[in-house]
């Protein structure tokens, strides 16, 4: 007989077998089992709770979860990923806009959701109950005199990558600003006692199954929008905005940003160039090529050691992430890293293998582990490709050095913010585009990965016949990404074309054939706003293991002969699939309008 106050039917429900009670659940995701548990004691007993993923940042509710699930024997030894939140609230500023705020009036996932409400029904949120306290009526209300101007205008504009302006009254403005204060106590308390690492180092002896650490700068992701449903975010009242965080360095047309050497190179000061919109898009013209000392507006300049130290202290996630895992190598089994980023347009800063360094070193201690089989790197490689002879980051081998360690490696994925698109990398002065190739071999070891299984990068500079050549004599593989390359020699037409027909892919039976993924429109694509990509991967696998056309548009001779380089397009009206990183189950068709050539 069902509870009292259980729903009615209830009973009936518990009389199913576990199994088809299993296969009504696997068609719920977490969000809906959730909710489910919450509807009556008969429910909350049945459904399971599958927590597979915890989370950690500088936030009093986050940690309380993650250390309350640490120590509960029911959930903790069903964790196996653990993902820090990097995406710590700003209290200036975080980028500069090259233009002002009137010139821009013009220009207007799956739940990732491991925690049950009940974990943190008990979190002390006396801090916040002003918000609460507010009148929510008057829209005619003046905005609080202590509010920055800046939080104002990065509320309403959504922050960098959103193309269109949102419109929220003064009232709930103020609320916002008065719940964000007390976020930021919150946050500075955490980060002066550095509670958030201590919790991390529990968990990694607590979590006996744990095998994957995430570290991500893009957890908020878009406004209302974010890419994990963390209990700091499910915690937020429903009309609260406020400036969605980018604490990494962030690369795009409408900021500027400083790029600066990870170490010191005399350990009092360091040199940075500091570069603005202006500057990337002059150099895109052979006018700037010419009169470059002229119109550049790049600036060298140097930090000062305190300066500096604030400046690494963006990536402080994966700094201290690295160094506990290596510290803490008795305590946990993790054999996967996943270093996120690239969603919202950055990564790790890439000069962390410019030189030895005590990042670079822990990196390498755990990719040495026995078993270690997983790296998704994003680096955000800010114009690396300007540098001298270029790619100094990758030129100096410790990459290279660095994946070796990884005997046992089954997937590598590498993603970087280089700026490619129609087949070409930009930012090169066209006489230099040829000294600036280098072979893939410099960066991935290649020859040390027997067991690799996916192989993927975004955002390089290639060869077709490089890369093809290396397709060849790389392990069967599973799955294979190659997004928004450019090619110094080749193009897209060429590199499927050469897929097609030098691989021996097609030959090989239905389920051992790679699949591969290819996305060609990214975050600058003018009806694209961040996180949504294009990919064409139905057209690549007709083209690759069907009858289909290859999706490109191969350039006739002429149009060489007149412009001494390959643009690729892809012609009107062939249909990709728009999709969103901070969306798993988003998918849309896209027609491509690009004009013939």
């Amino acid at each position: 007989m069902a509870s009292s106050n259980s729903s009615p039917g209830m009973g009936f429900f518990q009389l199913l077998s576990p199994e088809v009670r299993s296969m009504i659940f696997s068609y719920l995701d977490r969000g809906d089992m959730t909710s489910l548990r919450a509807t009556c004691s008969t429910l909350e007993r049945v459904v399971p709770c599958n927590i597979h993923r915890v989370f950690i940042s500088v936030n009093s509710l986050n940690i309380q979860v993650f250390r309350a699930i640490a120590d509960s024997e029911l959930h903790r030894h069903k964790i196996t990923e653990i993902v820090w939140d990097d995406a710590r609230l700003p209290e200036v500023p975080e980028y500069e806009e090259t233009t002002s705020s009137e010139d821009d009036d013009d220009g207007d996932e799956e739940e990732k959701d491991d925690t049950d409400n009940n974990v943190y029904d008990d979190w002390d949120a006396d801090d916040y109950d002003d918000y609460n306290d507010c009148d929510d009526d008057d829209d005619n209300e003046s905005l609080c005199s202590s509010m920055p101007e800046w939080f104002t205008t990065r509320c309403l504009d959504g922050g960098p990558g959103n193309r269109h302006k949102v419109h929220y009254s003064n009232s709930i403005i103020n609320k916002s600003w008065k719940y964000y204060e007390a976020l930021l106590r919150d946050q500075r308390k955490i980060m002066q006692s550095n509670a958030d690492i201590e919790a991390f180092k529990y968990g990694l002896q607590r979590f006996t199954h744990l095998r994957r650490v995430t570290i991500t700068p893009s957890t908020h992701g878009r406004q209302n929008q974010p890419l994990f449903r963390t209990p700091m975010i499910r915690s937020f009242p429903f009309d609260f905005v406020y400036p969605s965080p980018r604490p990494w360095p962030y690369t795009g047309f409408d900021i500027e940003y400083v790029d600066a050497p990870w170490v010191p190179n005399d350990g009092h000061s360091v040199e940075y160039a500091y570069e603005d919109c202006d500057c990337r898009f002059l150099s895109l013209t052979a006018l700037h090529i010419k009169y470059r000392d002229k119109l550049c507006s790049c600036h060298v300049g140097k930090l000062s050691a305190s300066v500096h130290d604030e400046y690494i202290s963006n990536w402080r996630g994966f700094s201290l992430v690295t160094r506990a895992l290596v510290e803490c190598e008795q305590d946990h089994h993790v054999i996967e890293l996943i270093i996120g980023g690239r969603e919202i347009w950055t990564g790790v800063n890439c000069h962390v293998f410019d030189q030895k360094c005590q990042e670079y070193d822990d990196l390498v201690s755990l990719l040495k582990q026995p078993g270690f089989h997983r790296l998704d790197l994003d680096l955000n490689t800010f114009m690396i490709q300007r540098d001298g002879v270029g790619w100094k980051s990758y030129r100096s081998g410790l990459l290279r050095e660095a994946l070796a360690q990884a005997k046992n490696l089954r997937h590598i994925s590498l993603r970087t913010t280089t700026d490619t698109s129609d087949g070409k990398c930009w930012y090169i002065d066209p006489k230099d585009e040829f000294k600036k190739i280098f072979p893939l071999e410099i960066i991935f070891p290649f020859d040390q990965w027997p067991k690799l299984q996916h192989f993927g990068i975004s955002n390089m500079l290639v060869t077709s016949s490089n890369l093809v050549s290396l397709l060849a004599v790389l392990p069967p593989l599973r799955s294979v990404e190659l997004s928004n390359l450019g090619f110094a020699q080749g193009s897209w037409w060429e590199l499927l074309h050469e897929m097609r027909t030098k691989l021996d892919w097609r030959m090989r039976p239905v389920e051992e054939r790679p699949q591969v993924h290819m996305t060609v429109a990214d975050l600058y694509f003018d009806d694209l706003e961040i996180g949504f990509y294009v990919d064409i991967d139905d057209t690549v696998a007709s083209f690759m293991y069907g009858s289909g056309k290859n999706p490109f548009r191969k350039q006739p001779a002429q149009w060489l002969a007149a412009h001494g380089e390959c643009i690729d397009n892809i012609p009107r009206g062939t249909v990709g699939t728009k999709r969103d990183f901070l969306d798993p189950h988003f998918s849309a068709p896209y027609e491509f309008a690009v004009e013939d050539r």
